[in-house]
């Protein structure tokens, strides 16, 4: 497959105007991941869903909009432009100039970019799982479709842009159907609890405090129990998400403002909210450790930003594993994730390629129907012309005409049609050329 701003680089008709009017446009990208940047770096462009709109809002003034993706472990910026260079730079002055982040520096040096081709192989394999933390998880999907659904609600997408997403999201769903990727529901939570478990043992009988309820709440809950855990208290800044938790796996509640008496009866601690800064301090560890001596403390932050603060894992009676422990984890496996981008690679392939010939076909259209009708009404007036000339031809004669020139002009537009839909760039400013078409010739032919 060609790279950079290849074969994805192409020609969208304006809005309510010709086909012949083109504006050439690039996929973008700009953004940060965990393979790349410290977790300190890339909490401080976290977006937490919160927040998302009004991100957006200043994205499409900054730099004409697009799609914002942030997950636990990369925050990137999906776009359009006409300019690439332009707009790289306009993302990437965005994203280091994010508020949440002020008075950082040195997050420039971290930010990665791509265009064209490369955007599209990116998001793809994104959105297949094959670069999450944990290989192949699921929860990817419902990420990339709420921050698509995000964008265009905020009025900040492009349709080509949109057409991308669906495709990557219709290409995931197949790849987990058909490959060995489908089999594997490794989420973060379930890698993390793994990682517990190989630490301690067997988990039941152990006080797990889990703090949080939504999403990651709910799947870190279920792989525990997976795991054997059986004494599970939970908590969470929304008493009402935490009270449905606890119901759903029978186990008791504690208010968020009681962690701290919670946390001296917990084993573990396993945190996933979505705040925006820690929700555990180093002095309330400290705290709890001491209340309890010689009893050692695991903790499993999986939040993005994190939800403890760094300096507990230089508590000696703690084990502190992050999501940067569980990455390294991952990167192990290599080979495992070497396997699975073999086997999905075939797939993404030929998701872009039917992307890519959807496209073609779309800005197309609009040349086709033109032409189309120009060359009917061609057709039409020779014909009754010559009907008009030739006397005393039954009706059934000139059915036969009529059908005789209409299969003419399907073998005509065949080859130009056919052209048109190819992956030429240049194929409608061409076909409008040779056949003398204008904007003109749309509007009296409508």
């Amino acid at each position: 497959m060609q790279s950079g701003a290849g074969i994805l680089a192409h020609e969208s008709a304006s809005t309510g105007a010709s086909a012949g009017r083109f504006n050439k446009l690039n996929f973008i990208l700009a953004g940060l991941n965990i393979d790349r940047a410290p977790v300190d770096v890339l909490e401080c462009v976290a977006v937490p869903a919160h927040s998302l709109k009004e991100h957006l809002e200043r994205l499409a003034t900054h730099a004409g909009g697009g799609v914002i993706l942030s997950t636990c472990n990369r925050t990137e910026i999906y776009s359009v432009a006409e300019d690439v260079e332009v707009g790289v730079r306009q993302l990437r002055e965005y994203i280091d100039a994010v508020p949440e982040h002020a008075g950082v520096t040195g997050i420039g040096e971290y930010i990665y970019t791509l265009t064209g081709d490369e955007v599209a192989e990116h998001l793809f394999a994104v959105t297949a799982g094959l670069q999450s933390v944990a290989l192949g998880e699921s929860q990817i999907l419902g990420q990339v479709t709420r921050a698509m659904q995000a964008a265009g609600e905020a009025g900040a997408v492009d349709p080509m842009l949109s057409r991308l997403f669906h495709a990557a999201l219709r290409t995931s769903r197949k790849i987990r159907k058909e490959t060995a990727l489908g089999r594997n529901r490794t989420s973060v939570s379930s890698l993390g609890v793994q990682e517990l478990q190989s630490t301690l043992g067997d988990l039941s009988g152990l006080r797990v405090l889990l703090i949080g309820a939504g999403e990651m709440g709910k799947l870190t809950a279920r792989a525990l129990r997976r795991y054997g855990a059986d004494d599970i208290v939970v908590s969470s800044r929304s008493a009402n998400r935490g009270r449905v938790l606890a119901e759903e796996l029978g186990a008791p509640q504690v208010l968020f403002e009681d962690i701290s008496t919670a946390l001296v009866e917990a084993d573990v601690l396993i945190t996933c909210t979505a705040a925006t800064s820690s929700v555990i301090s180093d002095g309330v560890v400290r705290n709890a450790v001491t209340t309890r001596p010689d009893r050692l403390l695991s903790i499993l932050d999986l939040g993005m930003p994190r939800d403890v603060e760094p300096s507990v894992g230089e508590i000696d009676e703690v084990n502190l594993i992050s999501l940067t422990e569980l990455q390294a984890k991952s990167a192990e496996s290599w080979e495992l994730r070497e396997e699975a981008a073999a086997e999905a690679q075939s797939y993404i392939e030929d998701g872009i390629l039917r992307f890519k010939e959807r496209l073609t076909g779309i800005d197309s259209e609009p040349v086709i129907r033109t032409l189309g009708a120009r060359i009917e009404q061609m057709r039409r007036e020779e014909v009754e012309q010559t009907l008009s000339r030739l006397d005393g031809l039954t009706e059934k004669q000139a059915v036969s005409v009529e059908k005789m020139t209409r299969s003419l002009v399907r073998r005509i537009l065949a080859d130009p049609i056919s052209f048109l839909r190819s992956e030429e760039h240049s194929a409608a400013e061409a076909v409008q050329k040779v056949f003398a078409l204008s904007e003109e010739d749309e509007d009296e032919l409508e």
